[in-house]
């Protein structure tokens, strides 16, 4: 490394406007020379206070999540180590156990670390990172790297790039079962092997749980790990659309097919193709779709509405509902020839009552993603968490996730107002074991949401019974006119943020008479 190399970085760092790229860049150069390989810019997580991978242009983006990962579980005083000049031999460097290049995973790497600390930090900005195969004059080696490591701190400070916005940039993902579901709970790691099983399959999967769980997660992860990664993932809200407007969208239409249709339109069938299709709440459906999806199931052809030409296409069909499909059947609301077609790989989603062990990493992955979308750096005090691992949570994730956002809006002195938040949407902290998991057919027009089964007891007085009666329904009328508030009227988002069915949000509204009034945006 000579001097020449140095003012080429130094002018690089000083000259650029995107920070990031910037450094990215450098650590390419560092690669580039001989004496480093596999350099690495560390930065601090300030909600757990570790060091995570932010850039590492030598190794791939599935090492680096996977040692992140693997960050999370380490002590903080390991990471906190991370704050001090080291040069480590290659025996003492397998302590932390990073990732390597393709041609250096057989070689034995010394590893050197030193933190990039602005003018007046106490904390570094980031960690510079570099693995050595030679291990010669390592005093030499650690002067240059403290020179590099200077000149991209003082880049990021004359840049206003501080540690959280670099953070911000590229968040690490706390514990996850498979990319895109977040926890370590044994039910969810049960779901996650289930999820790697089936996704080489073309079988199509049945998806069961209650509304707010995170069923269409499951679906993305289930196309995500499959062979048909790189075609298209295309979901539709069955319960969302009429049986008309749901035909329609699903087999599209040509020009003039009904009022309205002034152009030929493809389907979500066809805009699937080669990939996957998951329709969400497909036990709303009506007997006439039931019937007309079955068929393209048998034969994998349909056509358009207004169309005399057959379609022939290759998806992969994924579903999900929260509704009790058995009794559906009975009840001939549901075909029962395409019940089996589509359960064919059942999944069941757990409610979040029955994972409160994941309840601290949701809440950390959403507070990660509104401090990136909001510019801020806003945490949890943990004395929080056991007041939200405390609840029944019956609108499951959509609802923890409301309620995160709710504190959020509230921060008090940087911290999420948990108990403000709670309070705000009416919910109750008990210290009661949590009810066991409730089966789909539970899930009607008239349980009250946000109110344990426990609580609605029988054997009470009448009068005692009706003045509780009276004070649920003033809750979820309070309830349901704040989230129409919040969804601007829209009772689809209204009833998502609820944790409750679109049917279930509306026999609620026409039941308590509640006036809904869309607000234009």
């Amino acid at each position: 490394m000579d001097l020449n190399f140095i003012k080429e970085i130094a002018r690089l760092l000083n000259t650029g406007r995107d920070v990031v790229r910037d450094i990215n860049t450098t650590l390419v150069m560092i690669c580039e020379n001989h004496e480093f390989r596999n350099a690495m810019l560390l930065v601090r997580d300030t909600v757990t206070n570790k060091y995570f991978i932010e850039l590492a242009p030598e190794i791939d983006e599935a090492q680096r999540n996977e040692w992140n990962r693997h960050a999370l579980e380490r002590p903080t005083s390991l990471m906190q180590s991370f704050q001090h000049p080291m040069l480590l031999t290659p025996d003492d460097a397998t302590l932390f156990r990073f990732p390597k290049p393709p041609d250096l995973v057989q070689q034995s790497l010394a590893l050197l670390m030193h933190p990039v600390v602005g003018q007046n930090q106490a904390l570094p900005l980031g960690i510079l990172c570099v693995q050595v195969p030679r291990w010669e004059n390592p005093g030499h080696l650690m002067s240059w790297l403290e020179l590099l490591a200077t000149l991209i701190a003082l880049s990021m400070q004359a840049k206003g790039m501080t540690s959280t916005k670099i953070y911000e940039l590229g968040t690490p993902m706390p514990p996850t079962i498979v990319e895109g579901i977040v926890g370590r709970s044994q039910k969810m790691k049960e779901v996650g092997e289930v999820i790697k099983k089936v996704s080489t399959s073309r079988a199509t999967v049945l998806i069961r749980g209650e509304s707010g769980t995170g069923k269409e997660l499951i679906a993305k992860a289930i196309h995500r790990y499959s062979l048909r990664h790189n075609a298209p993932f295309v979901s539709v809200n069955c319960a969302a659309l009429s049986a008309s407007l749901l035909e329609s969208e699903l087999f599209g239409h040509e020009k003039g097919a009904f009022t309205g249709a002034l152009k030929e339109r493809k389907g979500r069938f066809e805009l699937a193709d080669g990939g996957t299709l998951f329709l969400d709440e497909i036990g709303d459906t009506s007997l006439e779709f039931q019937t007309k999806l079955l068929r393209v199931l048998q034969e994998g052809q349909f056509e358009r509405l207004g169309a005399t030409q057959t379609l022939h296409v290759d998806v992969r069909l994924i579903c999900a509902t929260n509704a009790d499909l058995e009794l559906a059947i009975q009840r001939g609301t549901f075909r029962e020839d395409l019940f089996y077609r589509l359960n064919v790989i059942p999944i069941l989603s757990p409610p979040l009552r029955d994972r409160k062990d994941d309840i601290p990493q949701l809440v950390q992955f959403f507070l990660m993603q509104l401090n990136q979308e909001y510019g801020n750096s806003i945490q949890i005090r943990e004395e929080d968490l056991p007041l939200l691992q405390n609840l029944d949570w019956p609108g499951n994730i959509r609802e923890l996730e409301n309620t995160v956002h709710s504190a959020f809006v509230m921060e008090s002195q940087g911290y999420l107002n948990v108990r403000g938040a709670l309070q705000g949407l009416r919910q109750k902290v008990s210290d009661t074991p949590p009810v066991e998991s409730l089966p789909a057919t539970t899930w009607n027009e008239e349980r009250p949401f946000n109110v344990r089964h426990s609580d609605l007891q029988t054997n009470r007085p009448e009068s005692l019974h009706a003045r509780e009666e009276d004070s649920i329904e003033d809750e979820e009328t309070q309830a349901i006119e704040m989230a129409l508030a919040q969804a601007k009227g829209v009772q689809v988002r209204a009833a998502e943020y609820l944790g409750i069915s679109l049917r279930q949000l509306q026999y609620r509204i026409k039941k308590y008479n509640i006036k809904v009034r869309k607000i234009r945006r």
